[in-house]
């Protein structure tokens, strides 16, 4: 499939990421659960103060570490826009948990299609980039590609009415008549999967610069994405991402360096379905994938490093997830914040971001057509790394301290705590201990799901069936939430380990060929 996402704009300036044009995708750093405008307030007594963060909600500006913080502005409100309608802020489609419900009737834009007075929506977290100059027109080149090879091999489009395109002069480049503020000097590299089906000839150099950077970085990766499947077995899986990250590993173990890997993605893949009832089934596949990967069986990341450290694979590498709460029908909710992001940050100095997951689909090139940057700084700033000076770049430094900001809930006095994101102090006594904590509280006040208390469907299906905190005593509930900073939760290892999650062959799911869902 085209998985792409790009505008460009007079092949001058390009916005590229994960970011789709689609329903429920407009978000901000607040991710709220609830929208019911001005019929009743629905955030708890601290959010209607401040953010999870720490900060009033509202419009974005830049702090004095080059990360992104926000201008003070009511809920709901936007100065900007006609469309905020009765104080809402996601209109009829836009309200969406699709983890509960799938989208219907899509030619009625503005009706609901849950009950937003019961059903929290689910928040989504993505990532983009924009580039100008001779990166911008790289991706106009590729667009145009596409659009000339698909007017060529296409009958229906080789009229005059589709004409065919010409790319501008990259000698012209430079010559910018407008930039798009708080842009900052870097050297980008556009990166592509293509096939000779997408785009008449075939490239995989997102995957290549993934495995790149990983191998050559020298201190830390940072990674979200929506998806994690990876480690080879040249059976079901092919890409090497995670056998990347292990030798990385292990080659910091054996030289007694210290090496750390930030891994963040979706606590559920996002498909509609219950576990708890067995309407799962395209939910466990992903999850199959996802664990065999992480945790469970002989190619995964964690056993093969235990194979050769034991427990110490925990100094090296984490897991986590993002999930939030607020108020809604009088009680406290709870949803994870799905993560459609496709971004690496390695040593602060180099960012891959763009439209490709960590899967087969997205990586081998042959698949499914994507478009990513490479951008490495050619500005730095002084920083810390393995509690030494470091030049960081401006770029890469910002957008991690921004990240961190963001899912950690740090206020400005805070942020020097995870300036070296290779310390213990980031790592374990704010980054893991924060995640811990948060995981614990959620499961004790909502008992979530996934989580490690429910190893298999039984257990599942027997803390489904039984009241939560937040049912039985809202009060207690909200004691217990006050202490919930940020939204960092780690990622439930051991959910559901003592089940086999791949389809039964006699359902649909089943029949699909299995390169579907890698």
């Amino acid at each position: 499939a085209h998985h792409e996402k790009l505008v460009v704009i007079d092949q001058t300036v390009a916005f590229l990421g994960g970011l789709d044009l689609a329903y429920g995708r407009w978000d901000d750093q607040e991710y709220r659960l609830a929208d019911l405008g001005n019929a009743v307030e629905v955030d708890s007594a601290e959010t209607q103060e401040t953010s999870h963060n720490g900060q009033e909600s509202g419009e974005e500006r830049r702090d004095k570490d080059g990360s992104r913080a926000t201008e003070t502005r009511p809920h709901g409100q936007d100065d900007d826009t006609e469309c905020n309608v009765d104080g809402k802020i996601w209109l009829g489609k836009d309200y969406c948990n699709f983890i509960k419900k799938d989208w219907v009737q899509l030619d009625k834009p503005f009706e609901d299609f849950i009950d937003r007075s019961y059903t929290p929506r689910m928040p989504w977290r993505d990532v983009g980039v924009v580039v100008h100059g001779a990166a911008a027109r790289d991706v106009a080149r590729h667009f145009i590609q596409r659009w000339n090879f698909t007017k060529t091999v296409k009958t229906k489009y080789k009229p005059s009415c589709f004409p065919y395109l010409l790319p501008k002069s990259q000698t012209t480049a430079d010559n910018l008549p407008f930039v798009v503020p708080g842009c900052i000097p870097a050297n980008v590299q556009i990166l592509r999967s293509v096939e000779c089906w997408s785009a008449g000839s075939s490239e995989s150099s997102i995957y290549n610069a993934y495995l790149h950077v990983i191998r050559d970085s020298q201190h830390f990766i940072y990674i979200e994405n929506q998806f994690f499947i990876t480690c080879a077995d040249e059976r079901n899986v092919y890409n090497q991402i995670g056998d990347v990250i292990v030798e990385r590993i292990l080659k910091a173990h054996r030289a007694k360096k210290t090496y750390r890997v930030y891994i963040v993605i979706p606590l559920l893949p996002g498909f509609e379905g219950d576990l708890s009832t067995g309407e799962g089934n395209s939910i466990q596949t992903i999850l199959h994938f996802t664990f065999r990967s992480i945790c469970r069986g002989e190619y995964s990341i964690v056993e093969r490093l235990k194979n050769h450290m034991g427990d110490e694979w925990v100094n090296y590498v984490n897991f986590c997830g993002l999930r939030t709460q607020a108020e809604l029908d009088g009680k406290p909710i709870t949803e994870l914040i799905y993560i459609h992001s496709k971004m690496l940050i390695a040593d602060d100095r180099l960012v891959i971001i763009g439209s490709a997951n960590i899967n087969d689909r997205s990586m081998l090139g042959k698949r499914d057509s994507e478009m990513a940057v490479l951008v490495e700084d050619s500005e730095t700033q002084t920083s810390t790394m393995d509690g030494l000076d470091y030049q960081a770049g401006s770029f890469a430094l910002a957008l991690r301290l921004h990240c961190f900001r963001v899912h950690l809930g740090l206020s400005d006095d805070e942020m020097a705590g995870v300036q070296d994101p290779v310390s213990d102090q980031c790592f374990q006594e704010i980054w893991n201990a924060r995640a811990t904590t948060n995981a614990n509280i959620y499961d004790q006040v909502f008992k979530c799901v996934p989580s490690n208390s429910a190893p298999s469907l039984a257990d599942l299906r027997e803390i489904a069936s039984g009241p939560d905190l937040a049912t039985e005593n809202p009060e207690e509930a909200r004691q217990k939430l006050a202490r919930v900073r940020g939204f960092l939760v780690q990622y439930p290892l051991y959910f559901l380990n003592e089940e086999h999650l791949l389809p039964p062959l006699n359902c649909k799911e089943g029949m699909v060929p299995m390169e579907v869902w890698t």
